[in-house]
């Protein structure tokens, strides 16, 4: 059965990862607040700060957004990886009585850590997360109004558990601003001259700020295309050189090399076998 990701905009995210082996995806940024269900295998997640979490299968892990960790998916031999991601969008946590609600929770002691497991969601929660879920991908059937609730009623049943959902800040730095740039335009050229003119600097300026804090443009562009070809991969049934068009690359034999360079191990490892796309 053909799977992909099912996304709008405001609202959130769903997608049903499949591995078909166990792989570790380092240095990845996440950008928006997330609810992971893991079905089979394990997943383990470091964080930046160095706090290491495990959700086990029938777990479910909660993550806050904007922040870079390393996943790491474990499976049995002769197994494979499978969870349900659910995203939620920042507009979202913004909503006036699940905030108001957050925040007094939190004043209670309600958390909002970089990454929690639950290890037992309860029915209600799953039952929630299920419907959100299935909600998104009804694009003609369900209005977005409705599903904005769907996924409402799961941060509100998180809060529940203890769990209040905040992204951090975001820094007004160099990186932040490229990567927001670029986001959601990934199959673009994004070359020097036009990202300094649309962050409205010279590329010269563009270059020391982005050196100062330790990564570069090239860097950028290649971990956000990596990333989200990690994500299509897993979540998604898009032939590898499809998967490479989506993010920038004509040639499906340049993306296998920069995917193998990012991460370890080549795009079709991702699903299990090794042949070259």
């Amino acid at each position: 059965m053909a799977r992909q990701l099912h996304a709008r905009a405001g609202i959130g995210v769903a997608a049903h990862v499949i591995q078909g082996r166990g792989l570790a995806a380092l240095r990845m940024h996440v950008e928006q607040a997330a609810l992971v269900f893991v079905a089979r295998g394990i997943k383990t997640v470091r964080t930046a700060q160095g706090r290491t979490v495990r959700a086990l299968p029938g777990q479910a892990l909660v993550l806050a957004g904007h922040q870079t960790v390393d996943f790491h998916n474990d499976i049995p031999e002769g197994a494979q990886y499978e969870a349900r991601w659910l995203v939620f969008d920042a507009a979202l946590l913004e909503d006036a009585h699940y905030r108001a609600r957050a925040d007094a929770m939190e004043r209670a002691g309600a958390t909002s850590a970089p990454a929690r497991v639950l290890a037992h969601p309860g029915e209600a929660l799953a039952r929630a997360f299920d419907a959100a879920t299935l909600a998104l991908p009804l694009s003609e059937r369900m209005p977005d109004a409705i599903v904005r609730l769907r996924l409402l009623e799961v941060m509100h049943w998180l809060l529940e558990h203890g769990i209040a959902l905040r992204n951090p800040p975001l820094r007004a730095d160099a990186s932040t601003r490229v990567r927001a740039l670029i986001a959601g335009h990934l199959a673009d050229a994004w070359p020097a001259d036009r990202v300094a003119r649309e962050l409205a600097q010279s590329q010269a300026t563009l270059r020391r700020r982005l050196a100062a804090e330790g990564t570069s443009l090239t860097q950028l562009l290649t971990d956000a295309r990596m990333a989200t070809a990690l994500s299509l991969l897993q979540a998604t049934t898009q032939p590898v050189a499809q998967v490479a068009l989506a993010v920038g690359y004509e040639s499906p034999s340049r993306f296998a090399v920069r995917f193998r360079h990012r991460f370890g191990f080549a795009p079709t490892a991702v699903r299990g076998h090794e042949r070259n796309p």
